[in-house]
């Protein structure tokens, strides 16, 4: 059973990411006012990477320490995440929605959907680099190990 100090390193490297996603975004808010699309690009890559970040964390915490305690760590998180993403969806399907509607051009959905994409293949670089340290029990073997999860999918079945 993995101890406490495995709870504090995989609760800072949350921290540590939300924290660098934290004055990212300010620097965007400040520096890119006037370049509305750019602006709303760097956001939701920002938004995505943040939100990826954290939940491959939340992965390792639900698998050592439970439901309960992913539970309250997913509650707190939201709460962070509502007050902090304002307009930033970091879910494709709102901007093909936004299409379908009418209230977005296809263009910037797709460029939204690119920026969320980057995001999220960025963000795991930056998620291995951290589990490669090893400073928690819990992350021994996670970052360029085989896979062993649960749930698992050939690649070869094309």
């Amino acid at each position: 059973m993995p101890g406490s100090i495995d709870l504090i390193v995989s609760t800072a490297y949350i921290g540590v990411t939300i924290w660098i996603a934290y004055w990212l975004r300010l620097y965007t808010l400040f520096y890119l006012d006037s370049y509305p699309l750019t602006r709303t690009l760097v956001l939701e890559f920002i938004a995505t990477a943040e939100l990826c970040g954290a939940c491959f964390e939340l992965i390792i915490i639900a698998d050592n320490w439970g439901v309960w305690m992913y539970a309250l760590y997913l509650f707190l998180l939201t709460i962070w995440w509502s007050i902090n993403w304002d307009e930033a969806s970091e879910c494709p399907y709102t901007h093909m929605e936004d299409v379908v509607i009418h209230k977005k051009p296809l263009t910037v959905a797709f460029l939204l959907i690119c920026a969320e994409l980057a995001g999220g293949l960025i963000i795991f670089k930056y998620i291995q680099i951290l589990w490669a340290f090893q400073f928690a029990s819990t992350h021994k073997n996670r970052a360029y190990g085989d896979c062993t999860t649960d749930l698992q999918a050939r690649t070869n079945h094309l």
